[in-house]
């Protein structure tokens, strides 16, 4: 007999993880990773009843696959809100009957009511989902991770504790676990779970590029260089990332831009490879450059990754003198985001530098530019 329930579900983010599986999730300043296969999956409400029902029916599937693909058109233009209505209503086609579509639905509405800041929502989803499956160490994942962003950490780490102890083998569970607790000033229990991940012993590729992020967690650049490099040699690509973002931090830009070049052979198309590889040209000055990888980045890029590399474009249009094609940028960025105060402030600016033809007359574009690029690094950073 069908097992049925009804389908109500909640919330969290999306970024690929290194090995196969599902999603990692962003949690407000604390960037997790979580499995990837759509995001991350709840219900909420049991109905407690068999409804009897033999299933949707063709047109009702397809008006499910419809309203679904509107909700994740509309978080990739962050228009969250409106994607938790539209999963909804793909989910009401359902008749109440679970299923991997429902379940892949359900994974979209929680991510995007946990964009949209209902974090209530999304905790009283998991609830449900660790009632649906209680073997399932993602579901208390990230259940932890959005108590944390709650203000709860006491309920976090007791979901944390759980979600190790039913992969206790993950060094990239250890590892995102630590980074939330560090970034949420849980110094303390932080380091107990970069311990315990530290402990492990590499067999496969992703297991050393995951090793070899915990060192980099704890500072040990050596031991992180000797693990990526080893996990790059074994095929996993994204070990490349890894090394380029280390070497950024150490001001090692030539070894950081080869290490991403590297990566880009095989994934010329990556939002990520190519922001880094922007902002090493903006850093050395090579502004042309620098625009040229963000205009790439935005097209590869989805969501709020979009936003914040446009604002970079913005700013790098502005350091290289061209105020023009910075205003045109900043009127489509206002379009697309008018609650963005500090842009519309900064679009003001611009229309008034190009209608005086100030663009013109030598002036420093620095700190205007600087400004506008540190404002992109703060909302990024607490996203």
């Amino acid at each position: 007999m069908a097992y049925y329930k009804e389908v109500q579900c909640t919330v969290v983010s999306e970024t690929k993880r290194s090995d196969s599986g599902g999603t990692w999730v962003e949690y407000g300043g604390m960037r997790s990773d979580m499995k990837k296969k759509g995001m991350v999956l709840f219900l909420t409400g049991l109905l407690g009843m068999s409804l009897f029902l033999g299933g949707c029916t063709s047109k009702s599937e397809k008006k499910a696959l419809e309203y679904k693909q509107l909700g994740i058109s509309q978080m990739k233009e962050a228009k969250y809100e409106d994607a938790v209505s539209s999963f909804q209503k793909a989910l009401d086609q359902s008749l109440g009957r679970i299923r991997a579509q429902e379940l892949d639905v359900c994974y979209y509405k929680a991510l995007a009511q946990y964009k949209s800041g209902d974090t209530k929502a999304a905790i009283k989803t998991y609830d449900g989902l660790v009632d649906y499956d209680k073997k399932n160490w993602e579901v208390y994942y990230l259940r932890g991770s959005v108590l944390l962003a709650d203000g709860q950490p006491d309920a976090c780490l007791k979901d944390y504790d759980k979600a190790v102890s039913l992969n206790d083998s993950d060094a990239e569970l250890y590892g995102h676990i630590s980074e939330n607790l560090q970034n949420a000033g849980r110094t303390q229990e932080a380091q107990k779970y970069l311990e315990q991940g530290l402990k492990l012993k590499p067999s496969s590729a992703s297991d050393y590029e995951n090793i070899g992020k915990l060192y980099v967690i704890k500072g040990d650049t050596e031991n992180a260089v000797k693990m990526l490099t080893q996990a790059a040699d074994k095929g996993a690509d994204r070990a490349y990332l890894a090394l380029g973002k280390l070497y950024a931090s150490e001001k090692k830009m030539e070894d950081a831009k080869a290490a991403f070049q590297k990566y880009m052979e095989k994934h010329p198309k990556d939002a990520d490879a190519l922001e880094q590889l922007a902002s090493i040209a903006a850093d050395a000055g090579d502004y042309a450059d620098a625009a040229t990888y963000y205009k790439d980045a935005m097209e590869a890029a989805s969501g709020d990754q979009v936003k914040e590399l446009q604002k970079a474009l913005v700013a790098v249009y502005e350091k290289n003198g061209d105020f023009a094609s910075a205003l045109e940028e900043a009127k489509d960025y206002v379009a697309d985001y008018p609650e963005d105060e500090t842009m519309q402030k900064e679009y003001e600016f611009l229309q008034t530098r190009v209608l005086t033809g100030l663009e013109n007359t030598g002036t420093d574009n620095t700190q205007q530019a600087d400004d506008t690029a540190a404002d992109t690094t703060t909302e990024g950073n607490g996203q």
